[in-house]
């Protein structure tokens, strides 16, 4: 691989890293904002108890779902940049450098990139009907169901991208071995 065409996809991935760092902030501060919330839904359904007067609501119940699923769909990339997510690592630590980032390139181009880019496909079609809509919570006084539908589909998306980035990597570490 030419130095020029190496370093060119090396400035993409870092491009792509740099998104994901961006929206792992989002992720990071909806887990102070879903913890909050549900401590808030907690206290208000006992002491709203006692006092006879309802301090919790089907939104704000909503609203911490809605929280965990910006985390884990914002956060199931940032995860992969980690390198925090759930690996099988009993062959792999007595494999060489060389062997553990072919199974990484592998991996990632015949596993990771064609379930995230499969679930993103699959799950357009849904958020953008549920956009459509307007779709809402039946539950009374629920939050609209579209924004959190779209999520879906842009959290894979961002998940696909991470897997091009570590591609990347790994065909750039091969190539200088």
């Amino acid at each position: 691989m030419s130095n020029k065409y190496k370093t060119k996809l090396l400035t993409i991935s870092y491009q792509i890293d740099s998104l994901i760092k961006t929206t792992s902030v989002i992720a990071r501060w909806a887990v102070l904002a879903m913890l909050g919330l549900g401590f808030w839904n907690v206290i208000g359904r006992y002491v709203g108890v006692t006092i006879g007067y309802n301090l919790s609501s089907n939104t704000l119940i909503e609203g911490q779902w809605y929280l965990f699923d910006v985390i884990f769909l914002l956060g199931l990339s940032w995860t992969l940049q980690r390198k925090d997510h759930v690996r099988v690592d009993v062959l792999q630590a007595h494999w060489s450098k060389k062997r553990k980032t072919k199974l990484e390139f592998l991996g990632t181009l015949l596993l990771l990139l064609p379930f995230a880019i499969g679930v993103m496909i699959i799950s357009v079609q849904p958020a953008l009907h549920s956009w459509i809509i307007n779709e809402a919570s039946p539950d009374p006084n629920g939050l609209p169901r579209y924004w959190i539908k779209l999520l879906i589909p842009t959290g894979f998306l961002l998940l696909t991208l991470q897997g091009i980035s570590e591609a990347i990597r790994s065909w750039s570490e091969l190539k200088d071995s």
